[in-house]
């Protein structure tokens, strides 16, 4: 079966109103890696704070994650071949460290890379508060790579630039979540890179944990730790991340209110994020 795409672009979704606490504000920011670096324990603080925290902006992926709606045979699309290629956010306004979201979604466009390469599908998805208040807009870019050769487009965008020859403006390591319930790990065992060289078992923390982690170094580096100050960030995935594993996030400013970023597993020397970029505020 392969897929019919003016019914997925007339795909209807429902708007869902998401309600969360100050708890599980806490709860994602502990998915994303803060708390787990006593080196970086002033810098967590905004985030874990339990009588007053603030929300990381990046939660918002989280607040809208939904039904795995690919799943549906109606869709045509091959789901088991799905790969989770770039995600990004734009800030509106910040979000609240506890409330109720509305989250609206639908599909921008999706483009043919031929039967050997799959489709290329673009989501958007809207996050608003209660009175319609726009907050956080959210762009998903995911490879089909069971669904190409409908006879669609192929893909418009260019390539990114290659980042900068030169020494990073800023490095930082972070380490990645260890508990079994941390937020994002997933819960299926993977063959791939599943133990550590000391034998002890790993499991993959899923993107939305690893844009996380990233947008905690990136709001450090390049906003100081105000989430008010951040416009835009985005991410593209070069590779798995896993519990109980060294993250190293090289940041470089490239003009004002701009840097790119990459980000590696120091221990497996292997990229995980590549050309990400966050658009910010030089002052509060």
């Amino acid at each position: 079966m392969t897929i019919n795409y003016k019914t997925l672009m007339a795909r209807q979704f429902a708007p869902f109103t998401r309600h969360y606490s100050r708890a599980e504000s806490i709860h994602y920011a502990r998915g994303f890696g803060a708390g787990m670096d006593t080196e970086q324990a002033g810098d967590d603080e905004p985030w874990l704070d339990p009588d007053n925290p603030k929300a990381l902006p990046m939660m918002a992926v989280a607040l809208a994650d939904g039904d795995f709606w690919q799943q549906d045979p109606a869709t045509g699309i091959v789901w088991q071949k799905i790969v989770h290629s770039a995600e990004s956010i734009r800030v509106h306004n910040p979000l609240p460290p506890e409330g109720s979201v509305v989250i609206t979604q639908g599909i921008k466009d999706i483009f043919d890379r031929g039967a050997e390469r799959g489709a290329v599908m673009i989501q958007e998805q809207e996050l608003s508060d209660l009175q319609g208040n726009p907050l956080v807009s959210i762009e998903v870019t995911t490879v089909l790579k069971g669904n190409g050769g409908f006879g669609g487009q192929p893909p418009t965008g260019s390539r990114p630039d290659p980042l900068p020859d030169r020494t990073p403006d800023g490095v930082m390591d972070l380490s990645t979540p260890t508990a079994n319930d941390t937020a994002f790990r997933l819960t299926v065992d993977l063959d791939v890179a599943s133990t550590d060289s000391e034998g002890a078992k790993k499991s993959m923390i899923r993107g939305v944990g690893c844009f996380g982690l990233a947008g905690r170094a990136a709001l450090k580096m390049a906003c100081a730790n105000q989430p008010e100050r951040l416009k835009a960030f985005g991410v593209r995935y070069a590779g798995p991340m896993f519990t109980g594993e060294t993250m190293r996030l090289a940041l470089w400013r490239v003009s004002p209110g701009m840097a790119v970023f990459r980000m590696d597993a120091v221990e497996r020397n292997q990229p995980v994020l590549s050309h990400g970029f966050i658009e910010y505020s030089d002052h509060p």
